[in-house]
């Protein structure tokens, strides 16, 4: 098991061997992170220019790469050419206990770049460093959204104790997920230079195709997950 409290260990069991991805989720570290000490031997698909997402405030002169983009392209060229269908044996390690479970390569990549990307040093989804911190694999959509509420909702409380004025209503987070529409438009389009993997490209597009939920269900007040998250219903709603 991870002894080290800041990181989490992906171990991806395949037929002929076992692959293990260590990510390192302290905010030092996400702060010193490329692009802004990035080496030379970067793929070009990595350049800060290469379909820079609209909502990026990132200046070329100032950072060469996307951050998320070098944070993840090892993981992406690792995988290329294999298939989404692939079945593995996953096993993510955290300091407090061990999750398994046997699933496809897509699922499996889906998780592990959500939280390489949210802990990248991009200015856009450093906002999803609290899902982070407390990283969950494996959630349905109706965990998923029910920590993301919460964790909004728990920021929201303490900008309230500070004087602040709370957004109770998740305006903010809807405009959020709304944002995170446009940047999955945009990377997308940058991964298409290693599209040969099929099941690295359909991860990212799983891990920012919930924004697009997400926002639809806050747009809808939550209505259908209320007794789900209140504890009147035992079981979310169908596809939940």
């Amino acid at each position: 098991m991870s002894r080290d409290p800041h990181t989490i260990t992906y171990i991806f069991g395949l037929e002929d061997e076992d692959l293990v991805f260590t990510i390192d989720t302290r905010y030092e570290k996400i702060q010193t992170r490329a692009p802004f000490r990035a080496p030379e031997n970067y793929p070009d698909w990595t350049l800060l220019h290469k379909d820079q997402c609209p909502c990026c405030p990132l200046k070329t002169s100032d950072s060469r790469f996307c951050p998320a983009a070098v944070r993840i392209h090892e993981v992406l060229e690792t995988f290329k050419g294999s298939k989404s269908v692939q079945k593995i044996d996953l096993t993510v390690e955290t300091t407090r206990r061990v999750y398994q479970q046997d699933c496809d390569l897509q699922s499996a990549l889906n998780s592990m770049l959500g939280l390489q990307m949210a802990t990248s040093g991009c200015p856009v989804l450093i906002r999803l460093r609290s899902m982070a911190t407390f990283h969950m694999p494996f959630c349905s959509f109706g965990e998923t959204l029910y920590r993301t509420v919460s964790s909004y909702l728990t920021q929201q409380f303490f900008i309230y104790k500070e004087g602040g004025s709370p957004d109770w209503d998740l305006q903010g987070l809807k405009c959020f997920y709304e944002t995170l529409e446009g940047l999955n438009q945009a990377f997308s389009q940058r991964i298409k230079a290693i599209e040969e993997s099929d099941a690295a490209s359909n991860a990212i597009i799983m891990f920012f195709a919930a924004s697009i939920v997400v926002a639809d269900a806050i747009d809808n007040n939550l209505s259908e997950y209320k007794d789900y998250f209140t504890g009147r219903a035992s079981q979310p709603p169908q596809g939940g």
